[in-house]
Formats: structure tokens, C-alpha cells, sequence
């Protein structure tokens, strides 16, 4: 490709000019249709509750539940579970001791 143009290609602002338009109308687009009313969903709600204020927002660290790990929780009913084999066995020894 010849020098000269070249140099005219990089001085034509029509790829720069022909993206910012295509980024335009995507934007326009996707702001008109989050504006836009949805009856279908706006419907569902019944009339005792649109009357209602908004639920107060919680922090998330509130809102979900402290659960243990699984890890700790399986370790803890492996535990237990020992701990009650252990005294049922001793239990069962005592009863067979007592027996003539």
C-alpha cells in the first residue's frame, strides 16, 4: 500500500466514529429497556402488599446465618457418636458383670 494512503487512513475518523455510534445505540438501547414497565411482574404482587413500605436492608454479614463448616460439623457428630458408642459399651460390660 502506497504511503499516501496510508496516512489517509489513519485521518479518517470513521472506524472511531462508526464504533462510538454502535456503542451509542447499544447504551440508549439497554437504558430505554430498563426504563420500560413490566406489567407481567409489576402484577404479581398482591394488593395488600403494595400498600407495604420496602423491607429494611441488612448488612450481608447479618442477613446470612453463622453456619459451621462441614468439616467441623462432621467432626463434631463423629465425636458424639463415639463418645455415645463408648458409653454404651461400658454400659453393656456393667450389665454383663452383673449378670450370675
Amino acid at each position: 500500500m502506497p504511503a499516501r494512503q496510508t496516512a489517509l487512513m489513519r485521518m479518517t475518523p470513521a472506524p472511531r466514529l462508526a464504533r462510538l455510534t454502535v456503542l451509542s445505540a447499544c447504551a440508549l438501547l439497554s437504558v430505554s429497556a430498563a426504563c420500560s414497565r413490566v406489567p407481567q411482574l409489576e402484577d404479581r404482587l398482591p394488593a395488600d402488599l403494595r400498600s407495604q413500605p420496602y423491607p429494611e436492608l441488612l448488612p450481608l454479614d447479618t442477613a446470612l446465618a453463622q453456619e459451621p463448616l462441614p468439616e467441623e460439623e462432621s467432626a463434631a457428630l463423629s465425636d458424639a457418636l463415639d463418645a455415645r458408642a463408648d458409653r454404651l459399651r461400658r454400659r453393656a460390660e456393667a450389665l454383663r458383670r452383673r449378670q450370675p
